[in-house]
């Protein structure tokens, strides 16, 4: 009979080692889906919303979809490293950092081509509704980019993470500072205003460019590619 002890005690070990993976995988698929929500969630109420809004004028271009989608998501997880990591240089701590999936020191999110490219959707209807409702003055980058940069942070990222906290139980990206709940941060605004403005300069002038499909796929797959050195 004593023989059989460390026989047993391996079966038990095993059998953990068998239910972490299987709570891990579980954990994943839940992520996973909880961002498809997300993500559908996202787009669907930016398009019925600016649809509404805009009327007649509103379009829906597959070609210019793409362009907004992938460049969004492409330019988003660039500016994510290195934001963060200027802001830890300077202020001696991250911003934010990522619970779901996170990669790059926390500061990126494996989830990124999912909600990112919802981003840059909802950017490409919403600016519609900008162009027809807001008055001259404003019908300008800088005027869009204060408006995104508000939007973003206060209206994407604390849905984002509310909607993560009641299906996963933890934040999507998790801000340092407390003064929103760490749900996002003041301190980011400014920061999504100046990367939003310089974002903008780079879609209007690939607007202008011959159309060809190559090019979303192009700085789609600069975005895959830089999240898989990570």
């Amino acid at each position: 009979m004593g023989t059989r002890k460390p026989f047993i005690l391996c079966d038990l070990r095993n059998l953990g080692d068998k239910n972490a993976v299987n709570m891990e995988h579980t954990t994943l698929i839940q992520e996973i889906m909880t961002g498809i929500v997300c993500a559908l969630l996202f787009v669907s109420v930016s398009y019925f919303a600016n649809r509404h809004l805009s009327g007649d004028s509103f379009r829906v271009v597959p070609y210019m979809l793409s362009l907004y989608a992938a460049t969004v998501f492409c330019l988003a997880i660039l500016g994510e490293v290195s934001v963060n990591s200027l802001y830890h240089y300077f202020i001696g701590e991250n911003l934010w950092e990522y619970h779901v999936m996170p990669i790059y020191n926390r500061d990126v999110s494996l989830l990124a081509p999912l909600l990112w490219s919802a981003y840059g959707i909802h950017l490409y209807f919403i600016e519609q509704t900008y162009i027809k409702y807001l008055p001259s003055f404003m019908r300008n980058r800088k005027s869009h980019a204060l408006l995104h940069g508000l939007d973003a942070p206060l209206m994407f990222e604390v849905s984002g993470n509310l909607i993560f906290l009641l299906l996963v139980g933890k934040y999507y990206a998790y801000y340092l500072p407390g003064d929103l709940f760490h749900l996002t941060s003041v301190r980011v605004i400014p920061l999504y205003m100046i990367c939003i403005f310089f974002g903008l300069l780079l879609l209007h002038w690939l607007e202008k460019q011959k159309q060809h499909w190559g090019i979303p796929a192009t700085i789609f797959s600069v975005g895959i590619g830089f999240m898989y050195l990570a």
